[in-house]
């Protein structure tokens, strides 16, 4: 085969992956601090988002704000969970000693197959939420009435990871 044969062979493979990445989800980290990422782009369906997120030991949490939306998006998951879709789960968050956030998650299976739940913040309340999450040192996550253990996470860097997840809500419409 040629050079230019090869050339064009590796140009059409190359606008193919392109044109497959620009089809998905188009996220690109803002900020990371210790295992803390904050996050912005689009969704597979093209919808703006930032984000906040952590995996560690195979739990994942995510807060998420999607353009236009009236709520911030939680979600929590790992591949240990079996729950069925739509399944409802009450959700006790607690950072450090302050008051606990009471919420009812849905179940919801990730793209990757592993099962999650997702409950919402409204915006009005996202203020008091991020003060807790930037300033404290550890979030307790209880699974109330469930079978599912009970989740703690270390909270460092997440004040560094916020001001780009802020920064970057404000640029959503």
């Amino acid at each position: 085969m040629g050079a230019s044969r090869i050339a064009t062979a590796l140009a059409v493979c190359l606008a193919a992956s392109t044109a497959a990445t620009v089809a998905g989800a188009e996220t690109k980290p803002l900020a990371r601090a210790g295992t803390w990422e904050a996050f912005g782009g689009t969704t597979l369906k093209g919808r703006p988002v930032c984000g906040v997120s952590q995996e560690v030991g195979g739990r994942y949490f995510g807060l998420k704000l999607y353009s236009g939306g009236d709520t911030f998006t939680i979600q929590v998951g790992t591949k240990e969970w079996k729950l069925a879709d739509k399944a409802k789960i009450k959700v006790v968050l607690r950072f450090d000693a302050n008051k606990p956030w009471n919420a009812t998650g849905t179940a919801f299976h990730f793209e990757d197959g592993d099962s999650g739940l997702q409950f919402e913040v409204n915006k009005s309340e996202v203020t008091p939420f991020m003060s807790e999450f930037r300033t404290s040192a550890t979030l307790r996550l209880e699974f109330v009435g469930s079978n599912l253990a009970d989740w703690s996470l270390g909270l460092a860097g997440t004040g560094a990871v916020s001001d780009a997840f802020l920064s970057c809500n404000k640029g959503l419409k």
